[in-house]
């Protein structure tokens, strides 16, 4: 079972952070650790989810509309809240670039989510990669099928998380029992078991995983806000049907559970 923090561990961490990096690695070293990616207006690929600034920093912009400089003064943990009180109001910290997490942990194993639809953004995430070595411990993914298509273009040795229009042609289809028409190319499958109100996780869609030996990652729920696996026991109902790979947004907690339930053993 793969275990991939969520957003750099943000349920315990600022999303998208060197901070939640940290606290990942030292969790354990050997869980993968996802982040979302964005390009600046003067190019640069920095860790940011949405396309406005506010929800995470307090202030209104937008990431492809400033230059690096204007994004390392937000404060990439302003509305992170603790209790009742925001601790990085008073010790704000910067959102970091690509370059400066591959810098700095350059043993991480990746989870890159490209959150921006210029493809101009590929080569210099490629660059980056390649400049530290760390081509064997990334997997890419993009929701821009453009993006995705590019970046195998480029680089077809690495690998790749299914794009959304694959993903969405071979649940849709699942439902018809057309899926073989529609096998899934990409390395990994990640969904979420349920989309509001719609259950993607069925067996028809492990089935066609399983059958066609690709990876399957998963959280529990999307829609008005993202549910991730965050107990022991959502981790061995997913392992019991055929899940190898989970999304956590609070690594420390899952793994003290799993490190008691292990000694209980």
């Amino acid at each position: 079972m793969e275990i991939i923090c969520y957003s750099c561990g943000r349920g315990e961490n600022p999303e998208n952070s060197i901070e939640g990096v940290k606290h990942c690695l030292e969790v354990n070293p050997d869980w993968r650790i996802e982040m979302d990616l964005q390009m600046t207006k003067d190019g640069q690929i920095v860790l940011f989810h949405d396309y406005e600034t506010i929800r995470t920093t307090g202030i209104e912009n937008k990431i492809q509309e400033m230059d690096l400089g204007s994004v390392k003064k937000l404060n990439a943990g302003y509305n992170f809240k603790v209790g009742s009180g925001f601790p990085y109001r008073q010790n704000p910290i910067e959102i970091p670039t690509l370059e400066e997490v591959c810098q700095s942990f350059p043993n991480a194993k990746l989870l890159l989510d490209i959150h921006t639809d210029n493809l101009n953004a590929i080569d210099k995430i490629i660059k980056i990669i390649e400049q530290y070595g760390m081509e064997k411990q990334i997997v890419m993914v993009s929701h821009y099928d453009q993006v995705s298509a590019e970046f195998k273009a480029k680089r077809p040795n690495w690998k790749f998380g299914a794009s959304t229009k694959e993903i969405k042609k071979m649940v849709y289809s699942s439902f018809l029992f057309l899926d073989n028409l529609f096998p899934i190319k990409s390395d990994i499958l990640m969904l979420p078991v349920k989309f509001g109100n719609i259950k993607l996780l069925t067996n028809r869609v492990i089935n066609h995983v399983t059958k066609r030996n690709k990876r399957l990652w998963v959280w529990l729920s999307e829609g008005k806000e993202v549910i991730t696996v965050n107990s022991k026991m959502e981790l061995d109902e997913l392992e019991k049907i055929g899940a190898n790979g989970i999304f956590t947004e609070y690594p420390a907690k899952l793994n003290e559970e799993i490190t008691v339930d292990n000694n209980v053993l």
